[in-house]
Formats: structure tokens, C-alpha cells, sequence
């Protein structure tokens, strides 16, 4: 058995597809899954799971989210030694540190090559940096994210690969979830 973190794209976000923490932690005890809870935001789901992987468990969910729900959505999962090794790997410790509500951690369904990581650089046409590490991006948005030309559109259209982001209080909040 090992501990899984789920991140589901644009759940109750601004209103949309509402779902409830009962209806999420019950759906994964349905499937099999063990001490289910959510975290800071009911789209993001702390569990554990046989010998899936990741990627079996994204499919899986997905699936039963539309099922249940008549949810599309998608869904990101992560290894709690995964999410411990992208916490550890943060690239802007200063910026966690000072404003980590600007900090985030956005989340890639596939692994974008260095040629498109290249071009996300290129597109930034503000202050905003960011960093690749294997399935995510590290984005630090100095001046703030609501004025941001750095947008999931550019960012998904430019890697060629759907995102959702964690800013990095949620993230911390995910892993103080997992324990030792």
C-alpha cells in the first residue's frame, strides 16, 4: 500500500462542478481505496492505494468521475515521495519564504520537452520565472498572477500538455497531510 495525492483540474473552482469532500472521500472508498480525505481544496484528494500507478490511478479516476458525476475532468497523481522530492527540489526557497501565495507548482499531465521549455521561457514577457522538474513547473509570479500574461492558456498551448497549479501554501499543506 502507498500513499497518493490526487489533484483534480477546476473542481468547484469559481463555482463550477460542484462536488462535495463526501461524495469525492466515498468515490475512492468505492474503488478501494483507503483513508481517504481532501485537502485545503476538495479537488485535491490524500489516499491510499494499492499497486496501481500513477498513471492507472489518473485513468481510473477520471473514469469514475465521469461515471458518478458526469465529471470531465482531469486528474494529476502523485506518490507522497514524489510530492516530498518536488517540495524538496523548490528552485525559489526565497520567494516560498516571503510569498508563497505566488509561488506555484503547476502540475503536467505529460513531460514537456526541453525545446518547449525553451519556448515557455521565451513567451514571458513580465517578471515571472519559471523552473521544469520532470512532470511540473515550478512559476513565480512577482507582480502577481491576476495581471499575469503567464496564463494556463499560454502555458498549456506552448508545452502541449494540460496543467493545474498549487500554490505553494496548498502544496506545504498537502505534504503536512502525508505524515513522516
Amino acid at each position: 500500500m502507498s500513499v497518493h495525492i490526487a489533484l483534480l483540474r477546476g473542481v468547484n473552482a469559481a463555482g463550477n462542478r460542484q462536488v462535495t469532500a463526501d461524495e469525492l472521500t466515498a468515490m475512492l472508498a468505492d474503488l478501494g481505496h483507503a483513508d481517504a480525505r481532501t485537502g485545503p481544496k476538495v479537488g485535491d484528494l490524500v489516499f491510499t492505494s494499492g499497486e496501481q500507478t500513477g498513471a492507472e490511478l489518473q485513468t481510473q479516476l477520471e473514469t469514475e468521475l465521469m461515471a458518478r458525476f458526469s465529471l470531465r475532468t482531469d486528474v494529476y497523481v502523485r506518490t507522497a515521495q514524489a510530492w516530498r522530492a518536488l517540495v524538496a527540489a523548490n528552485p525559489f526557497p526565497e520567494f516560498a519564504a516571503t510569498d508563497p501565495g505566488w509561488l506555484m507548482t503547476l502540475f503536467l499531465k505529460d513531460t514537456p520537452d526541453k525545446k518547449a521549455i525553451g519556448a515557455l521561457r521565451a513567451a514571458i514577457r513580465g517578471t515571472e520565472q519559471v523552473r521544469a522538474e520532470s512532470r511540473q513547473l515550478y512559476a513565480v509570479y512577482p507582480d502577481g498572477i491576476g495581471g499575469s500574461k503567464l496564463t494556463n492558456g499560454l502555458i498549456e498551448k506552448t508545452l502541449g500538455t494540460r496543467i493545474t497549479g498549487r500554490n505553494w501554501t496548498t502544496v506545504l499543506a498537502l505534504a503536512a497531510m502525508l505524515g513522516d
